[in-house]
């Protein structure tokens, strides 16, 4: 039962005619080891009360992350797996109880709690009746369950409240409303969500339906091995964060699991665009979260070995079945490598990996480790589940591996481009200019070496004010920003974006539109250049980060870095440019503290096409 269900079949043959299978056994016995070892640490820092406490921020109540690792480790304990001996862990399935229990003390939380203790109240009542812990603890979380009225968002009601708008409150929201009609309680309370229960789940249809309507449908890849259409990107308009895809991926595929055969076609076809999709924008070493908000956050890898988990399991196609297990095979070997479990469970981003206590700067501010080993661990214990009975599959390549070029074109407007050794990201638009996360241009870049792929270009830091790694001109003093209106990519891997500048506020342009901005890979350099035509007389800047001590070369063409660790990047021009270097200090999620120098070019008095190439 639980996390023993994909366990029963042995993987079989490793290779079939010769070709190299997958074994979803294997990828469920790994996350499994995830899920027990993540789970074996939180008990230490749980208080009395139920709450668990946070390496940062101290006792978290206020946190979906309660009841959800509490359920991860009732279901480990229930599994009997830990240091107790016995078939199980009576010890652990208390701990997770009272951890539930104290998430009812709250009342009328988010989507995500009730989803969490719903869900965990249908898996205790087939598998624990029995369980005295359980029989102590089923009262109050069934009538906090019973007693739970319609959610409030943390929008403002400014998107939830709206039929036309769509965010991922709401896919998480309708799926709670189908957990708590899968629970069989009721309420003789109209103010209580079971009052209705036919009506609640036509409410979640209504968001599923909202969800699938928003989902995209033009996004595609062409390359040497791996071409295909059909996919789109479901993520929170209009920044669209890539990080979000993956949440909403996840969150379709759980209404799929839900409702079975009486799932809408709109919303299955949704689904699995949005499946190929995550295979389409993964990088070469699993991230799935290089533009925008989440940056580098565990879920959202344990969000994507889940979302391909379900979808393999529902395909008809092998040869996307193994390009689903490839893909959740290798965002299981990011979870191990990336955010090895230490005393506080996953690392809640890869810089706070053995670090026990640290800080949150440079991470959104809502994100804490509480919260998102939760998640991480309710995703990873669905994804065990979804790999039962999942046959061994022929490797298919993962795309990011292969040349070719993958182009959403509408929602996140951004195309990545595989070109033998480098793979890089371009974002068409600056979708919020004023957090350098979502900035405009190259966003991420990875290099293959005898090692593997590894990072070549820093991850752009949260900001707090207007700032662009460029181009950006000056006109009258004023940084105008790149506005992209379309974004087209050729196989070939030149992505082109038109469009024109702006204030950051995104207002009207101060200078017309018709401006081109090319990018391409520059194989012979190791690198991507960057091509547009600069105006006469016109100033042209650019900002580049790299990590505090960095050895850092200046000259008239453009500046070099030596990184700590010895790795050099360099930043180059074809026409002089001047450099200065910036005081303040920046975070990501991947470096506590990134420098940072600015790059002037003043174009000559003449149309002059600019070139301007990062090498790796």
């Amino acid at each position: 039962m639980g996390l023993l269900a994909a366990g029963g079949e042995a993987a079989g043959p490793q290779t079939d005619a010769g070709r190299q299978l997958i074994s979803p056994v294997s990828l469920s016995e790994q996350a499994t080891l995830l899920i027990t070892r993540t789970v074996a640490e939180w008990p230490r820092h749980e208080l009395e009360d139920g709450r668990l406490v946070d390496p940062v921020i101290g006792p978290v109540l206020s946190s979906y992350g309660s009841a959800m690792t509490g359920q991860a480790m009732v279901e480990v304990g229930a599994a009997g797996v830990g240091p107790a001996s016995g078939p199980a862990n009576e010890a652990l399935i208390g701990d997770g109880l009272r951890a539930e229990v104290s998430q009812t003390s709250r009342s009328n939380q988010g989507g995500f709690e009730l989803l969490a203790l719903a869900e965990g109240f249908t898996w205790n009542e087939r598998h624990l009746a029995s369980n005295p812990a359980w029989k102590a603890a089923r009262g109050a979380i069934a009538e906090f369950l019973r007693a739970h009225g319609p959610l409030v968002s943390s929008d403002a009601g400014l998107c939830y409240s709206s039929a036309d708008c769509y965010d991922n409150l709401k896919l998480v929201a309708g799926l709670a409303d189908l957990a708590l009609v899968s629970t069989g309680l009721t309420s003789p309370a109209p103010a209580s969500l079971v009052y209705n229960r036919t009506g609640l789940r036509r409410k979640a249809l209504g968001f599923l339906a909202q969800a699938a309507a928003n989902t995209g449908t033009d996004a595609r890849r062409v390359g040497e091995r791996v071409s295909f259409g059909d996919a789109g990107i479901l993520s929170d308009p209009t920044k669209n964060p890539l990080a979000y895809h993956a949440l909403s991926t996840m969150m379709l595929g759980h209404a799929l699991v839900s409702l079975g055969r009486t799932t809408p076609a709109r919303a299955r076809a949704a689904f699995f665009r949005s499946a190929r999709t995550l295979v389409g924008l993964m990088a070469p070493d699993g991230n799935v979260a290089y533009v925008g908000r989440g940056q580098g956050q565990v879920w959202t890898v344990a969000a994507t070995v889940d979302a391909l988990a379900i979808a393999a399991s529902r395909t008809n196609s092998p040869t996307w079945r193994g390009r689903y297990l490839v893909g959740a095979a290798l965002a299981i070997r990011r979870l191990q490598a990336v955010y090895p479990v230490g005393s506080w469970g996953l690392a809640l981003v890869p810089r706070l990996a053995g670090e026990p206590g640290g800080n949150y700067e440079g991470i959104d501010g809502y994100a804490n480790s509480v919260s998102y080993n939760g998640l991480a661990l309710w995703a990873l214990v669905d994804a065990t589940r979804a790999l039962a009975g999942v046959p061994a599959t022929v490797v298919q390549p993962l795309p990011a591996t292969t040349n070719g070029v993958f182009l959403d074109p509408s929602h996140t407007k951004f195309a990545t481009v595989t070109n033998g050794s480098l793979w890089f990201a371009i974002h068409g638009t600056d979708s919020d200019p004023a957090d350098a996360r979502y900035d405009f241009g190259l966003a991420a870049a990875e290099k293959r070496d005898g090692s593997g792929w590894r990072t070549v270009l820093p991850y752009r830091p949260l900001t707090f004010r207007p700032t662009t790694g460029g181009p950006a001109l000056l006109v009258g003093g004023r940084a105008l920003f790149p506005i992209g209106r379309r974004i087209t990519a050729k196989r070939s891997g030149e992505v082109v974006i038109r469009g024109g500048w702006g204030t950051p506020g995104r207002v009207a342009p101060r200078v017309r539109f018709g401006t081109i901005w090319t990018y391409r890979a520059t194989p012979a350099l190791d690198g991507v250049t960057l091509t547009f035509r600069g105006r006469p007389h016109r100033t042209y800047q650019f900002e580049v980060w790299y990590a505090l001590g960095s050895q850092v070369t200046a000259s008239g063409a453009g500046l070099s870095v030596v990184e700590p660790g010895g790795f050099l990047r360099s930043y180059s021009f074809n026409s002089p440019v001047s450099v200065s270097a910036l005081t303040e200090t920046y975070h990501s999620a991947y470096s506590s503290n990134l420098a940072s120098a600015l790059i002037t070019l003043r174009a000559p008095n003449r149309p002059h096409r600019i070139t301007y190439t990062t090498t790796f």
